[in-house]
């Protein structure tokens, strides 16, 4: 009966993997979330199932992390994200360096230790295979206008490959992201969808690796079979926002402050 982490459950990500991961009564889950009330206001009666465990706290809180990823998780998925291109954002390293600690907590309590497999939530525009398939003005308007978000998922990966010795990770690379019904999905270490993927799909996608044991310290896009899913509607204005925020960062900050965004 395999365990598995998830840290970002209230996420869209996070939320798709909780929603299959129940489907299996096998499956136990650590679900890390910063609010657990938002949790349970998602999926009410959530409490009940006595196979989800609930961990709430700030991601600093190193002994709440290793909590999550107690030594009886097979497999931690690593979904807090963004797709807001907010200057200066961190959550991906954060994630990175908060568990890099948890684990090293683990491991000196007990030297027998076997960390879990990480599955880590990337974007395929860090991998040059992927993103150079990408038609070239896309490409530019597409790193432009989630440049701080793929600066904070680089160093993420980059600390990460700094533990490659004693870590098993993948990078789940994804292109584009959108809210849809599940409707297939397949792997690719060398191309990603030009257009978008279900949350669902991606879930699927990252269990499918997770069951595999395969692809460690790889890039893995989960792309679509179906040739109908949806376009995501907040994809155009999160890309203008992105774009400025990108050339102008300092105007975030001044609209942030005058409470014009989040």
């Amino acid at each position: 009966m395999p365990t598995y982490a998830i840290l970002g459950a209230t996420g869209k990500t996070g939320g798709a993997l909780l929603e299959l991961l129940q489907k299996d009564p096998n499956n136990y889950i650590n679900a890390y979330v910063r609010s657990k009330a938002k949790l349970l206001k998602q999926r009410p009666g959530l409490e009940k199932n006595t196979n989800v465990k609930i961990f709430e706290g700030s991601l600093s809180d190193i002994p709440l992390v290793a909590s999550t990823l107690s030594p009886r998780v097979d497999v931690a998925f690593c979904v807090l994200a963004t797709n807001e291109n907010i200057p200066g954002v961190r959550i991906a390293q954060d994630t990175a360096s908060s568990v890099i600690a948890a684990l090293c907590h683990l491991r000196n309590r007990d030297i027998h230790f076997k960390p879990p497999k990480l599955i880590f939530l990337s974007s395929a525009s860090l991998n040059p295979a992927m993103i150079g398939q990408f038609p070239a003005i896309a490409e530019m308007v597409i790193t432009r206008a989630m440049s701080h978000v793929y600066a904070d998922l680089r160093f993420a990966e980059e600390t990460l490959r700094l533990h490659r010795s004693w870590l098993n990770v993948t990078f789940v690379q994804p292109g584009g992201l959108t809210e849809d019904v599940q409707k297939g999905h397949k792997l690719s270490v060398d191309r990603a969808a030009d257009g978008f993927v279900s949350y669902l799909d991606l879930a699927a996608g990252m269990i499918e690796i997770a069951e595999s044991g395969t692809y460690n310290w790889m890039g893995v896009s989960v792309n679509p079979t179906a040739k109908d899913v949806k376009f995501e509607p907040n994809a155009p204005p999160q890309i203008l926002r992105g774009l400025v925020w990108h050339f102008a960062p300092w105007l975030y900050w001044t609209c942030r402050s005058l409470r014009i965004v989040s």
